[in-house]
């Protein structure tokens, strides 16, 4: 499996949790349109981010071009969940510093993490205030994040999270309710339609 895939000048990236230990052999990069996991948690996002912007401006986003990565390439360098003090977990580290040194040199916009562990990695990777265990960020404290986060307008990036295999998994409707604070209401469409607001003021994003 390539390590990415997409094109890093794209203003918005999408960081995944990590490879597929049993199918990293036979996907060809990370999300792999071909592996359903994807299609259970980005896919239904990006339909309402792609109705929202072509009702608003008869164009499509180039979704091809989304630059897309996972924090780590192996399961194993992910530390312990409840762990908050990473700095001796040499690979994970070096992993950290290769990301930041991408979004220094490509200055994305948005960086969209998949999950609790890929949003405190992403919060390293930008020397955020506080570090965390990965456990801390539960589906309700990540829509607190994603609510405070997605209003903001800057020229710096600004990492945004969004739900891994919580929202495809037993307790899918708990997850729908948690991450958006209201009881019967569709987390796909509230993300969708937000991340769509955002979209829609880059350049060089459509087809």
């Amino acid at each position: 499996m390539l390590r990415e895939s997409g094109d890093k000048t794209f203003p918005v990236w999408l960081l995944g949790d990590s490879n597929p230990g049993n199918w990293e052999d036979k996907l060809d990069y990370p999300l792999d349109s071909r592996h359903p996991i994807r299609h259970n948690i980005w896919t239904p996002i990006a339909d309402i981010i792609q109705d929202y912007v072509y009702i608003q401006s008869k164009q499509r986003i180039n979704f091809a071009k989304l630059f897309k990565r996972n924090a780590v390439d192996k399961s194993d360098k992910k530390p312990e969940s409840n762990l908050s003090n990473w700095g001796l977990k040499k690979e994970l580290m070096l992993e950290i510093e290769e990301f930041k040194e991408l979004i220094i040199i490509y200055k994305p916009k948005i960086i969209l993490t998949l999950g609790a562990f890929s949003f405190e990695f992403g919060r390293r990777c930008l020397n955020e205030d506080c570090q965390f265990s990965y456990n801390v960020w539960t589906a309700e404290k990540l829509g607190i994040e994603f609510r405070d986060r997605v209003k903001i307008n800057s020229d710096e990036t600004n990492l945004i999270p969004l739900l891994h295999r919580s929202i495809s998994g037993g307790k899918f409707l708990t997850s729908h309710e948690k991450f958006c604070n209201c009881s019967n209401t569709n987390y796909f469409n509230i993300v969708g339609l937000e991340l769509g607001k955002k979209f829609i003021q880059y350049e060089n994003i459509y087809l």
